[in-house]
């Protein structure tokens, strides 16, 4: 009988064990959710005006003196490395391209409230410089870039390999479509513009038309392919008003800071 009895009362007391585990896990359920909804993190003011500058580079390295495509296409190392610490000196922070199509306008707001300036650098192409001269100097700089990849050209000489598309991803870089092999987009039928648009896309959430060429059959392919936003070579900055698959940019070519920042200037009064 005594046995029994000691059975019971160890069944009662494991029983009460329990329930009382179970009703302070909850009561701490309670208080941690009640802390989350009173402390949400920082709320930003949603933007709903903005300029952004989408700069425009392609090379970053030390064209030929015989070159002279190749020169109003690239940015010495130097150059670029100066345009970068004016832009940091001078309060700007660089954004992803996706940021400006974001709905929400996230990372803007947060970007405007802390009075900062927003600004996104792209590069064309995919050429090897990007890993080799302007991916440090970004890491330096705590900036992002939006490199524009032809897919095709990967892993050619000259171009990045995907193994350095694959480390400038995991570091914070965007990497956008640049199409398969860089055609004239507003000249081919709608099967070849269609492969070249979709075809190129993996992982891209944007989309560079390779000479600023395309038709509207171009942008409805690429909106099709569920690219959030597409530049053009127009001059111009980004604005709430503007068509997120006919971004503007500004071309940066291989000039002072303060030259970068008069084109910059010219471009936000005249577009």
């Amino acid at each position: 009988m005594k046995k029994q009895l000691l059975i019971i009362l160890a069944v009662v007391f494991v029983a009460a064990a329990i329930i009382s585990v179970f009703l302070i896990v909850q009561k701490n359920k309670k208080i941690a959710g009640a802390t989350t909804a009173t402390n949400p993190g920082p709320q930003y003011p949603k933007i709903e005006k903005y300029e952004v500058p989408i700069l425009m580079y392609h090379y970053i390295r030390v064209a030929s003196a015989n070159d002279d495509l190749g020169q109003k296409l690239s940015v010495t190392p130097t150059n670029f490395n100066e345009q970068m610490k004016y832009l940091k000196d001078n309060g700007y922070v660089t954004i992803k391209l996706s940021d400006v199509a974001d709905p929400e306008k996230k990372e803007l707001s947060r970007i405007y409230f802390e009075k900062k300036k927003p600004i996104v650098l792209t590069f064309d192409d995919g050429y090897q410089d990007a890993y080799t001269q302007a991916f440090s100097i970004l890491k330096k700089n705590d900036f992002k870039g939006v490199f524009f990849i032809i897919r095709d050209y990967a892993d050619k000489v000259g171009y990045l390999s995907q193994t350095q598309i694959d480390e400038m991803r995991n570091a914070g870089m965007e990497i956008g479509s640049h199409t398969l092999s860089h055609p004239d987009l507003s000249k081919l039928n709608t099967a070849e513009q269609h492969k070249q648009i979709f075809d190129s896309k993996e992982d891209a959430n944007t989309f560079c038309y390779p000479s600023g060429k395309y038709n509207n059959e171009t942008i409805n392919l690429v909106k099709e392919a569920g690219y959030a936003a597409a530049v053009t070579t127009k001059i111009g900055v980004a604005r709430e008003t503007s068509d997120l698959y006919t971004l503007p940019r500004v071309r940066v070519e291989n000039v002072s800071p303060q030259a970068l920042m008069d084109k910059i200037e010219y471009a936000l009064e005249h577009s």
